[in-house]
């Protein structure tokens, strides 16, 4: 019999009248059993709703409700180091939208503490970070969204270490030329950073690394991780230290990817940006999918953006990117066959490849960064849908009160439930799909089909296929996927 834990198990909860509550502490809605927690907000139903998560996945099945219930019990123990990883990728919505169509509330991270800390009680450590776009500003998250507030209330609440940082080696800093950013190194994880070599197994193995590119790094050294039979990822040393990773992901699209959600929230544990393929260059007719048509113009400022990105000098820099401007600009007078110029769109084969290797580092490198045959550390993945993102997803999304909350073991599984909520094609979807396909894998990221993820919505139990006909929150895709998924 499948038990409730399994990895194709995905829980759900929708509630029509749900809003993130006001505040910085975001106490529990009411006083529980299980919990030594002093302070109640009642206004706090987001609380209720992930704690009745944890209920509907039979987290310590037998003692819910009273105040020997440790739902983290089964899969954190004391002495364990307990990695919280939510998607803070920016700082403010680019349109002045609500910026919790973004990234995740603080209010959901508030329960997902306490229960850590319950089951820790007293020894371990627990660290929470992202690697936010390149241009986001860390601080500036903490401020804006609360969650600095929050964080720094909480570790005077307990004895266990809580760090927060940023997981980026450098970030962007506006240079005032020609709009453009310079970058400017911080290393903040105080263990370092370690470069994860996946070779064989990963999902790049065979193809021309000298076409691998990221918008916002020096080619030069994604193509240096990508090489001589390399595929290695920079990645913190305090997150391969981790017993234990609880995936905070957010509802909403993307404009590569279709969708982000447990799968995509990994792009925030590298350190560093130039080791994440986006796109290869050229159209599919070239074997790239960089854009859609083959275009001269596109090619000659792809190499003018490569110039711009690798260079060391100044002038260089300033008289490329004058060139690319004028050359993009040359599509008013003749237009384009395709819009498309860094792989937004349906077409893309390249990221979610990256994202395969990222997830399969989370769950196969050990804590030294070689990787293993057996799973290295346990997964919970909560996504945040109370006010999810639809449109032009991942960052400038448009708000969606779509009051629903996710959970389950597996990034996988819970991602293929959340797409099929939103109500998208699972099998139109590359970055899941393609999750489904490698199951008789040596390190596979599930194991089974998509057949064999079992539904709960709201304790109703569903195979994937009824619930794509009983659910169904309609959200808009990403425009430059419309009518794809």
């Amino acid at each position: 019999m499948l038990s409730i834990q399994s990895d194709s198990v995905v829980v759900i909860r929708k509630e029509k009248t749900i809003s993130y509550p006001a505040g910085n502490r975001f106490h529990p809605d009411r006083s529980y059993p299980e919990l030594p927690v002093k302070g109640t907000d009642k206004s706090n139903e987001v609380y209720r709703m992930v704690r009745g998560l944890l209920i509907d996945l039979r987290l310590d099945s037998k003692n819910i409700n009273t105040s020997g219930w440790n739902p983290f019990g089964s899969f954190i123990t004391p002495g364990m180091n307990v990695f919280i990883k939510p998607n803070t990728v920016v700082h403010e919505h680019p349109d002045k939208k609500d910026l919790f169509s973004v990234i995740v509330h603080p209010s959901v991270i508030r329960p997902v503490l306490d229960y850590v800390c319950l089951a820790l009680k007293g020894k371990g450590t627990i660290t929470i970070g992202d690697s936010q776009l390149y241009t986001s500003d860390f601080d500036k998250m903490l401020l804006n969204s609360g969650l600095g507030e929050l964080l720094n209330w909480y570790k005077d609440q307990t004895t266990i270490p809580i760090t927060w940082f940023d997981l980026r080696l450098n970030k962007a800093k506006r240079s005032y030329l020609y709009g453009k950013w310079d970058r400017e190194k911080i290393e903040h994880d105080p263990l370092g950073y370690q470069n994860v070599d996946l070779g064989n197994y990963s999902r790049f193995v065979g193809m021309d690394a000298s076409r691998f590119r990221t918008a916002v790094a020096s080619y030069k050294k994604t193509v240096s991780h990508h090489s001589d039979g390399r595929h290695e990822y920079v990645i913190p040393r305090s997150f391969l230290n981790c017993d234990v990773v609880i995936n905070i992901a957010k509802l909403k699209t993307h404009r590569r990817t279709a969708v982000t959600l447990g799968l995509k929230n990994y792009m925030g544990i590298p350190a560093c940006k130039a080791c994440v393929p986006h796109f290869i260059t050229g159209s599919p007719k070239e074997g790239g999918d960089q854009y859609v048509h083959p275009s001269f113009r596109k090619r000659i400022g792809t190499f003018l953006h490569d110039t711009i990105q690798s260079s060391r000098y100044t002038p260089v820099k300033f008289v490329c990117a004058a060139a690319k401007k004028l050359l993009w600009n040359s599509h008013q007078i003749i237009p384009f066959k395709d819009t498309v110029y860094e792989a937004m769109w349906p077409g893309n084969d390249t990221l979610w490849r990256t994202l395969a290797d990222l997830n399969r580092v989370v769950m196969y490198a050990d804590k030294e960064g070689k990787m293993r045959k057996t799973v290295q550390r346990k997964q919970l993945v909560i996504v945040d849908g109370i006010v999810g993102g639809e449109g032009d997803g991942p960052l400038a999304c448009d708000p969606v009160l779509s009051g629903t909350m996710i959970a389950g073991f597996s990034p996988v599984a819970v991602d293929a439930a959340a797409t099929t909520a939103m109500g998208f094609d699972v099998e139109k979807i590359p970055l899941v799909i393609k999750a489904f396909d490698e199951s008789d894998s040596e390190i596979p990221l599930f194991r089974g089909k998509t057949d064999d993820v079992l539904v709960f919505l709201n304790g109703s139990k569903m195979k994937l296929e009824q619930f794509k006909t009983d659910f169904n929150l309609n959200f808009e895709a990403h425009p430059q996927w419309v009518g794809n998924v």
